[in-house]
């Protein structure tokens, strides 16, 4: 846990937060931690035609395709990503041995990769032990590779990476054959990303669409991305010129992703890299619109409770398991007899306003939950 500071930062304290990288993260659990519930519910109420609209883009696709809900756990990694260069640019720089900070690198990412599987546990029962499906394990690969390419590369050597990271997993999959099917398989049950998890995790994966493996060149890719629009905000550019240029990286990636998409369709489950840049076009704008209102123009109020969630976002993701099971089965008892929105509406308002109640007084102390 740490304590936020209101000081000017000293070479040797934290950097300063990014107010709106806190609200852009907070932005991306609030729909995590039951806001997609509520918005959805609500909806139900006030008019059947926008719950059918807000239901095809709040919930994922099946295969292939993409819709809102499916760029939530991307533009969280590429959240991650952003925060990096704030914060591991100031070891780079320092031109110190570099042992603690692989240390400090290697204890965040086993702390991550055992926290994913806890949450795994708490929503799933301790019976289903699984080594490599969560997000917060997606965002340790990706944090482990961006790390060293931040820590080693100059930025055109971390652009080779991306673009190394994107090609080579899109050849793999459609060129590389295995099993008894060729190159290019992509099947919801036969592909090779899930053949590899197969062969790999056996028993300790569940079974579903989800791929781990070898999309995690896909997570690295995500959370590179990420780290790329960080070091653009990171500059001493004037914040016209800042705007711009997140401004053209997304529409560039969109383009590339809309273009890859005719031959390596989007796919989150896969993490296709066509879905990789798709995304991040879309997590590009997001920034800097986020960047725009509350950095630039100073518009903050309409973002306070995402800057709460988003401060203390990895603790909500923690403890969102437990104030679901539990709003949910309070609903349930008590409004059973009512059409499945009511339940719903109250499921979701009381597991939002719980959670926030208690990121709001971490905030309110300048407290901050780290692994």
């Amino acid at each position: 846990m740490k304590t936020r500071r209101e000081s000017n930062p000293t070479p040797d304290s934290p950097p300063p937060r990014l107010l709106s990288l806190d609200a852009l993260r907070g932005f991306a659990m609030f729909w995590l931690i039951g806001g997609r519930e509520f918005v959805l519910a609500v909806a139900g109420f006030v008019h059947p035609g926008m719950f059918d609209v807000l239901k095809t883009q709040l919930t994922h696709t099946k295969w292939l395709g993409f819709v809102a809900w499916d760029l939530v756990m991307p533009l969280f990694l590429f959240a991650v990503g952003v925060a990096m260069p704030l914060s591991l640019g100031t070891y780079s720089e320092r031109k110190k041995p570099l042992g603690p900070t692989y240390r400090r690198i290697a204890r965040r990412v086993i702390a991550l990769w055992l926290l994913g599987i806890l949450i795994q546990q708490l929503r799933y029962g301790p019976g289903n032990l699984e080594l490599f499906s969560n997000a917060l394990q997606a965002i340790a690969v990706g944090y482990l590779v961006t790390s060293l390419a931040l820590l080693h590369l100059p930025v055109v050597g971390q652009c080779v990476l991306f673009a190394v990271l994107l090609l080579g997993y899109g050849a793999l999959l459609t060129f590389v054959p295995f099993g008894s099917h060729p190159g290019g398989t992509l099947e919801k049950t036969v592909n090779l990303a899930r053949h590899v998890d197969e062969w790999v995790l056996g028993g300790f994966r569940r079974d579903h669409a989800f791929t781990w493996i070898v999309p995690s060149l896909g997570f690295s890719a995500t959370v590179l991305l990420g780290a790329m629009a960080g070091q653009l905000l990171k500059g001493g550019r004037p914040a016209r010129r800042r705007l711009v240029l997140l401004t053209a990286f997304g529409l560039a990636c969109l383009a590339a992703g809309w273009i890859w998409n005719r031959q390596l369709p989007w796919n989150r489950y896969l993490w296709t890299s066509s879905m990789v840049l798709w995304a991040g076009g879309w997590s590009f704008l997001l920034l800097a619109l986020f960047h725009l209102s509350i950095d630039v123009w100073g518009f903050k109020r309409w973002a306070f409770p995402f800057l709460v969630i988003g401060s203390n976002a990895l603790l909500a993701y923690a403890i969102d398991p437990v104030f679901d099971r539990a709003s949910d089965a309070l609903a349930q008892t008590l409004l059973h007899q009512y059409p499945t929105y009511y339940a719903e509406l109250l499921s979701s308002s009381l597991e939002l306003a719980l959670i926030w109640m208690i990121l709001r007084l971490l905030y309110r102390r300048g407290k901050y939950f780290r692994v």
